[in-house]
C-alpha cells in the first residue's frame, strides 16, 4: 500500500460521521504535509479498558477528538474528563478538542488554532533533530528496527508477516508461519498468538497488556500443556517476546509488538493456566544470522 492509498483509505473510514469527517478532513488538507502519518479512529489503551480516539497523529504524540452534543451532557462532560486524564497518564500524549456545536466560523477557527499548533509541533522536532518523516515503506521493514538496534511498544510497531518479524532477531526467512520461532538467547522464544478465543486456544491479554494467559479449551490438554511448559529444563523458553496477530486499522491483519515477557510459574500452576506478566517494553534486535531451529 502507497501514502496515497493509506491516506484515502483512512479518511473514508469518517463517511458514516459528519461532523467527524469535516473537523479531520479539514486538518489534513490544511496541515498539507504527507511526511506526517494519521490514524482515525485510533484504539488508546486505558487503566480500566481501551478507549477511541478520532484523529491520531503517531510522530507527533497528539490525537484530536471531536465533540459533537451528546459529550456536553452532565455527564458525558465528567466521563470525558476521566476518558482523557487516562489516555494522558498512560501514553504522555496529548489531546486537542473541536466543538463541533459552536457557529461554523468558531470551529473553523478551532481547527485552525489545532494546525497551527500541529505545525509549531513539527518545527520543534526538526529543529532539535527528533523529527523522523514517515515512510509507509520502511515503517513494515524489518531492517528498519535491525539498524535501530531495538523494538519498542511506545512506537507502535507491527508487522505484515511472522517472518518479518523473525527477521529482527538474526532470521532470514523467506516464508515462516509457525506460532514460535527461536530467538538468539535459548530461553526466549518468539511468539506469534491470537489473543482471543480460536480453535480449541483461549488466549487473552488483559486491558493494561501487562498479563498474557494461555490455556487449552480442554481441561486434561490444559493441564498436559502447562506441565510440558513449566518442567523445561533451566526455564528454556520461559521469557517470550510477543507478536500478537490483530485486525490493522484498515482490516489488514498485522503481528503488532506487545513486549517481553516471563513465565510466572506460580500463578500458573494455581490457576492451571499460564500466566505470562510482561517485563520489557523494548528488546534489542540482531543483524541477521544462521539460527538453529
Amino acid at each position: 500500500m502507497d501514502k496515497k492509498e493509506y491516506i484515502i483509505r483512512q479518511l473514508a473510514r469518517t463517511k458514516n460521521k459528519k461532523y467527524e469527517a469535516y473537523v479531520v478532513h479539514r486538518i489534513v488538507n490544511l496541515l498539507n504535509d504527507f511526511d506526517i502519518k494519521i490514524v482515525t479512529q485510533q484504539y488508546v489503551m486505558r487503566s480500566d479498558g481501551r478507549a477511541l480516539t478520532d484523529l491520531f497523529f503517531p510522530q507527533l504524540s497528539i490525537h484530536i477528538e471531536v465533540d459533537e452534543g451528546q459529550h456536553f451532557t452532565k455527564n458525558n462532560i465528567k466521563e470525558d474528563k476521566i476518558r482523557e486524564a487516562d489516555i494522558i497518564n498512560v501514553t504522555g500524549h496529548e489531546i486537542l478538542r473541536v466543538n463541533v456545536i459552536k457557529s461554523f466560523d468558531d470551529i473553523n477557527k478551532e481547527i485552525d488554532d489545532i494546525v497551527k499548533v500541529l505545525q509549531t509541533k513539527i518545527e520543534e522536532l526538526k529543529k532539535n533533530n527528533k523529527f523522523v518523516e514517515w515512510d509507509i515503506e520502511s515503517e513494515f521493514n524489518p531492517q528498519t528496527y535491525i539498524n535501530r538496534g531495538y523494538i519498542d511498544i511506545n512506537d507502535n510497531v507491527a508487522f505484515k508477516t511472522i517472518k518479518d518479524a523473525c527477521n529482527c532477531f538474526g532470521h532470514n526467512y523467506k516464508n515462516y508461519q509457525k506460532a514460535g520461532a527461536p530467538h538468539p538467547n535459548s530461553d526466549i522464544l518468539l511468539w506469534f498468538p491470537k489473543l482471543f478465543p480460536n480453535g480449541e486456544w483461549i488466549n487473552k491479554i488483559s486491558d493494561d497488556e501487562k498479563i498474557i494467559t494461555e490455556r487449552n479449551k480442554d481441561d486434561k490438554k490444559a493441564k498436559i500443556h502447562l506441565t510440558s511448559i513449566i518442567e523445561k529444563k533451566k526455564n528454556e523458553k520461559h521469557k517470550r517476546i510477543v507478536f500478537a496477530k490483530v485486525k490493522g486499522n484498515l482490516g489488514d491483519t498485522l503481528y503488532r509488538f506487545r513486549g517481553q515477557y516471563e513465565l510466572n510459574i506460580e500463578k500458573s500452576n494455581f490457576e492451571n493456566t499460564l500466566v505470562w506478566e510482561r517485563t520489557n517494553t523494548r528488546v534489542e534486535t540482531f543483524k541477521q544470522q544462521l539460527l538453529k531451529k
